[in-house]
């Protein structure tokens, strides 16, 4: 029981550090191109990671699980974040968000296909309500003014690439994690990541540096967080996360993004937080905790019955 408290807080800490990174993301890649900004930062948070757990032992693995390290590598690392960045250029934050919302979905069911997780009926709903939250909060604008931003059909096709691609990565993290520690997972993701970037971004810069001279506080900020909070902070404590809890509850508890996204977004870019919001935040509240606190839940109303019977009985 301690252990899975602690799976969910260490879940808890990434979604923290992932909530803002749409907003912080957005800002950055209007100063420096995706596969550059993509590089720099894995190869920075690669450097930290590096420099911190290679004295430590962390990068021995066995040799016959390096193609699964790096498919772990390919879809969390790369995939998802250069589908994602690219997707984020062509559509709104809000269409990026409601599409991210499928990821919770599509990992309950291969996790169920996959590894024989089982899935309750009343956890089923509370996937749909903390779903509808989220659709509520990433269509706020037109719940309030009749009118939706459908974006590009381009960008939104990316982005849902990008959730697919992260379902893909839970599913191999966890296989991984019951032989490796969360920290190898990641600097191995990091490691692979930086690797498949560098020729990408140098093609993407065969013309030259040319966005170096409106670089400013924005893109530098940018590459630091995605670097050390959405990277180093947000995988290492996912992965402690996954190895605790489920692959089932390391999903749902991603409903949580778009509450953070929109906060974020109140304070740096000036969007209101109105009743829709709160009525999408209750939604996505409860579904998360019904999700991944159902077990524990039941566990203590059967233990109170239980108690209750025994005092009648007596």
């Amino acid at each position: 029981m301690i252990k899975k408290y602690g799976g969910i807080i260490a879940l808890a800490i990434a979604v923290l550090c992932w909530g803002p990174a749409p907003v912080v993301s957005k800002l950055a890649l209007a100063e420096i191109p995706e596969l550059s900004f993509a590089f720099l930062s894995r190869s920075l948070a690669f450097t930290i990671l590096v420099l911190v757990f290679l004295p430590k032992g962390y990068f021995k693995i066995e040799r016959r699980d390096l193609p699964i390290f790096f498919l772990a590598g390919l879809t969390g690392a790369v995939l998802n974040v250069g589908f994602f960045l690219y997707g984020l250029q062509h559509t709104t934050a809000m269409n990026s968000q409601v599409i991210f919302t499928i990821a919770p979905i599509i990992t309950a069911i291969f996790a169920h296909f996959l590894l024989r997780e089982r899935i309750k009926l009343v956890q089923s709903f509370a996937i749909a309500i903390g779903f509808i939250g989220a659709i509520i909060i990433s269509l706020q604008d037109f719940f309030e003014t009749g009118s939706f931003n459908s974006g590009n059909m381009i960008g939104n096709f990316f982005v849902f690439l990008a959730a697919v691609s992260w379902v893909a990565y839970i599913l191999i993290s966890k296989k991984l994690s019951k032989k490796y520690s969360p920290i190898t997972i990641t600097c191995y993701s990091f490691m692979i990541a930086s690797f498949v970037f560098a020729p990408l971004a140098l093609f993407e810069n065969r013309n030259g540096l040319v966005w170096i001279s409106s670089l400013g506080v924005a893109g530098i900020f940018g590459i630091i967080y995605q670097a050390i909070f959405a990277s180093v902070i947000a995988f290492l404590a996912y992965q402690t996360g996954l190895k605790l809890t489920s692959a089932f509850t390391a999903g749902v508890i991603l409903y949580l993004n778009p509450i953070i996204t929109v906060v974020v977004a109140y304070f740096f870019i000036g969007e209101k937080i109105t009743p829709v919001f709160l009525i999408g935040t209750v939604f996505i509240i409860i579904g998360s905790l019904i999700a991944t606190q159902y077990e524990t839940l039941k566990y203590h109303a059967g233990k109170r019955w239980g108690r209750i019977n025994s005092e009648i009985n007596l």
